[in-house]
């Protein structure tokens, strides 16, 4: 099931991403959306390359994406396919090679179907997740590594971590996310509030793994919501995930 939609996805995202490299080598204009937060000509053309490979192949799929205008038809669709064209874009302007094209598939509001790729390391992250089967509670862990954003690890903006946790700072956050899901860190948390563009793709790749994921206060994700927000992530094996959320639920 979705074994399509996930190659069309990949072939999407590989050519997505082979052109946001190519401006990346040879030069590329940026600006800033409503005075403030920055989008680069090739978050632009990923987008189309994006939509055309997309809805070319799946007409009658829903579409939420950073790059378009968002309508309410997307609300009638029982699938909706929600995506980023890079997320990390101060990672991708400032040439830091943690950024990444993200292409989530949802179901009836559930992630289905994740393709992470990041082109400057050539990594493919892909995984379908339509019948997630956790990972059995293990013992939570007394020391373990989060991964976080960069600027939240820069400027010490995170909620305190229980004892024995550390934090390191990675770019994107559908890359920290495809990290965890390949075995890298221990958690992914974010006390930000997100879109669901950002993490839908992420989130179907540590379902796949066996993860828990939910926002930081432990509830439930769904996606393809009227409301785009999501309210912060926590992502860990079950054991670490009600740890984690236990805390932060006795900080809020």
């Amino acid at each position: 099931m979705f074994e399509t939609e996930l190659r069309v996805a990949m072939a999407a995202a590989r050519t997505a991403g082979d052109e946001v490299a190519r401006l990346r080598r040879e030069g590329v204009r940026y600006g800033r959306k409503d005075g403030y937060e920055l989008v680069s000509e090739a978050d632009i053309r990923a987008a189309e390359i994006l939509h055309d490979s997309l809805r070319g192949a799946f007409p009658d799929i829903g579409w939420l994406s950073e790059e378009h205008k968002d309508t309410a038809e997307r609300l009638d669709c029982d699938r909706c396919w929600i995506f980023d064209p890079i997320d990390g874009t101060r990672e991708y302007l400032e040439g830091v090679p943690e950024y990444a094209v993200s292409v989530g598939l949802s179901v009836e509001g559930e992630p289905v179907l994740g393709v992470v790729y990041n082109p400057a390391k050539d990594e493919m992250y892909a995984a379908i997740s339509c019948d997630p089967v956790e990972r059995d509670p293990a013992r939570p862990q007394r020391n373990f590594e989060a991964l976080v954003g960069r600027g939240e690890h820069r400027w010490d903006e995170l909620p305190p971590l229980p004892g024995g946790g550390r934090a390191r700072g990675v770019g994107s956050v559908a890359y920290r996310l495809a990290l965890l899901a390949d075995g890298t860190g221990d958690a992914v948390l974010t006390g930000y509030g997100r879109s669901e563009w950002d993490v839908a793709a992420g989130i179907a790749l540590c379902r796949a793994a066996g993860l828990r994921a939910t926002d930081v206060l432990g509830a439930p994700l769904r996606f393809n919501k009227p409301d785009t927000h999501v309210r912060g992530l926590l992502v860990a094996e079950p054991g670490l995930h009600a740890r984690l959320a236990s805390h932060f639920q006795r900080l809020a």
